[in-house]
């Protein structure tokens, strides 16, 4: 093994590296980091997000590597590529201090899995052979490809966000390719001329141009809170469904689709400033491999669809909303349901109190979109004092639909 940057040794001794004050929460299979200081959110796959909570515990950077191979994130033969790849990126996004002469050149292998290399404008090299515009929470973005194959990936996963608007543009991405000795062609994402991630290989672009279209549109977008949640709309009012990974959400979400509900979102939800209203969020259903045999009840063509391959290893496809989600207006919620899948539970649902839904709520809130106040937690705990909250446990997705309904057809809260 190569012996390990003298830079890296240096960090090793600098226990204050994590910027003070980060919010690191878990998401489905990856991470969201947010830094209130620098107003910046990302998303981190499960092995990066171990390497952030480890810094934040005090781990060594030269132990950083068994850390990864201790908790089952990465195998002993590439732990030390990605503990780098990692520390680079959050010193890019300025989540860590003191480490600004952080050097990784030439400690790639073999030019395999290079880091995004600077920007390449327009009149260099960089020649697109398509434009394509999509739109998300009234963020408008133009992506360049370099080559025809990233196209496909790409719109199988955001394809259904495309627009024929091509004025107010605010986000400019823009996807290099580049071939490499082993036949794949690397692809690297630049977000308004800044790199932002690469894949070594076209199955794993597609969640990379996602995640670059999601998190820029929320950041852009005013919101009060951004809740790990589901949400479907029944006339003109929502509900939502926030809940931790592994928790059946998605299903749920699916299930209660194909029964009739309106989708919005199948993974996050943003409470608006001042109103609470809920836009519609309506990114692709991500299924793993695990769940394509059940989801082929709500999505029989799930097994036509793509698959690609996250940076964390897992295969899934995205299942394209119906047509029509994302135009769909903001609306107020009428429920607030905490779902949480048990293979041997019976069905059942409890009415929750409004102090112990807010406790919840709060606990699946992935980051603040403006500072906490006296005003505006009282407004909050006003709008959840209105709100019908339940706990649902389930072992179907059937009786967890007909408990929904139930509860949503009575008249009092």
């Amino acid at each position: 093994m190569p012996q390990r940057p003298i830079e890296l040794q240096m960090m090793a001794m600098d226990q204050s590296v994590v910027r003070p004050g980060l919010l690191v929460l878990p998401i489905d299979d990856q991470f969201v980091v947010f830094s209130e200081d620098k107003q910046r959110l990302i998303s981190l796959n499960a092995s990066a997000g171990t390497v952030l909570s480890e810094l934040q515990k005090g781990t060594p950077v030269k132990h950083l590597a068994a850390a990864l191979v201790s908790s089952g994130a990465a195998t002993p033969d590439v732990a030390d590529e990605w503990v780098e790849t990692t520390l680079k990126g959050l010193r890019e996004q300025g989540f860590l201090v003191g480490v600004q002469g952080l050097n990784f050149e030439g400690d790639t292998k073999d030019g395999e899995e290079s880091a995004t290399p600077p920007y390449r404008p327009i009149n260099g090299k960089f020649v697109p052979v398509a434009e394509h515009y999509y739109e998300l929470l009234g963020t408008r973005a133009k992506i360049r490809f370099e080559h025809e194959a990233q196209v496909r990936l790409v719109n199988s996963v955001i394809g259904h966000l495309a627009t024929k608007e091509t004025s107010g543009v605010t986000l400019n991405i823009d996807v290099q390719a580049v071939p490499l000795n082993n036949g794949h062609l690397l692809s690297n994402t630049f977000v308004n001329g800044t790199a932002f991630s690469h894949a070594p290989r076209l199955s794993k672009l597609g969640p990379i141009v996602k995640a670059a279209l999601w998190q820029s549109a929320v950041k852009a977008h005013d919101h009060f809170l951004y809740i790990h949640a589901g949400v479907v709309a029944s006339g003109d009012r929502c509900i939502i469904l926030p809940a931790a990974a592994g928790s059946g959400k998605s299903s749920l979400t699916a299930a209660l689709v194909h029964a009739g509900y309106r989708y919005y979102s199948d993974e996050a939800v943003l409470l608006e400033r001042d109103s609470f209203l809920v836009p519609p969020m309506a990114l692709a259903i991500c299924c793993k491999a695990s769940g394509w045999e059940l989801m082929t009840h709500y999505f029989p063509s799930i097994m036509d669809l793509p698959v690609h391959l996250r940076e964390d290893g897992k295969y899934v496809r995205y299942v394209p909303p119906p047509p029509g989600s994302s135009k769909q207006p903001s609306l107020p919620v009428s429920h607030i349901v905490f779902p949480r899948y048990s293979e041997l539970a019976k069905t059942n649902v409890e009415r929750l109190s409004p102090a112990a839904a807010l406790s919840r709520l709060m606990g699946e809130c992935l980051a603040t979109g403006q500072r906490l106040s006296n005003k505006n937690v009282a407004a909050l705990v006003r709008w959840i004092e209105a709100i019908a909250c339940y706990d649902l446990t389930f072992s179907s997705l059937d009786q967890a639909v007909e408990r929904i309904r139930g509860i949503e057809s009575q008249k009092s809260h």
